[in-house]
């Protein structure tokens, strides 16, 4: 058996083939002519290729449906993880009060004098008094809060008005 492949093609014909030879004899088979009956290429139904035209090995449609399941779940939990984050950062700004000791994300450790809106001043130094202006979000960590606390500040009031 001889099989033909063309290298290169022109209008007129090739000009080159590759000529393979026929399959060495397989031991032990009288001949030596294959157990299929003589069928060397893999055509889905033919008595040599893959049964059905399914794929076979470990890597076929069960294998990509896990693998987009695992793929799916990564996203997920990656968007609740982020979501949380959020949340608790959230929550750790809204909290910042006076006298609380807080660090920003340039490195800036100071004490919180003034608490606005969107802003916040701290003061960095007690020799000379120096206040910085921070936006809110440049919080990265409350170090350690301050002597006033939320239970103190709603008592206040109520002492005031007493005294009054």
């Amino acid at each position: 058996m001889t099989l033909y492949l063309p290298i290169a093609t022109s209008p007129g014909g090739t000009f080159g083939a590759l000529s393979l030879g026929a399959a060495p004899p397989i031991a032990g088979r009288p001949g030596g002519t294959p157990a299929n009956g003589g069928a060397t290429t893999g055509t889905p139904g033919s008595p040599g290729g893959p049964q059905g035209g399914q794929p076979s090995g470990a890597f076929g449609s069960q294998m990509f449906i896990i693998l987009i399941a695992v793929f799916g779940f990564m996203i997920i939990m990656s968007m609740m993880t982020g979501r949380r984050e959020k949340k608790k950062r959230e929550q750790m700004l809204s909290a910042i009060t006076r006298h609380d000791r807080v660090q920003t994300v340039g490195g800036i450790l100071g004490t919180v004098v003034e608490v606005r809106d969107d802003e916040i001043v701290l003061k960095v130094d007690e020799a000379t008094n120096t206040r910085i202006h921070f936006a809110r979000t440049a919080v990265q960590t409350v170090l350690k809060k301050g002597p006033e606390s939320r239970e103190s500040r709603t008592e206040e009031p109520a002492e005031a008005g007493a005294r009054a």
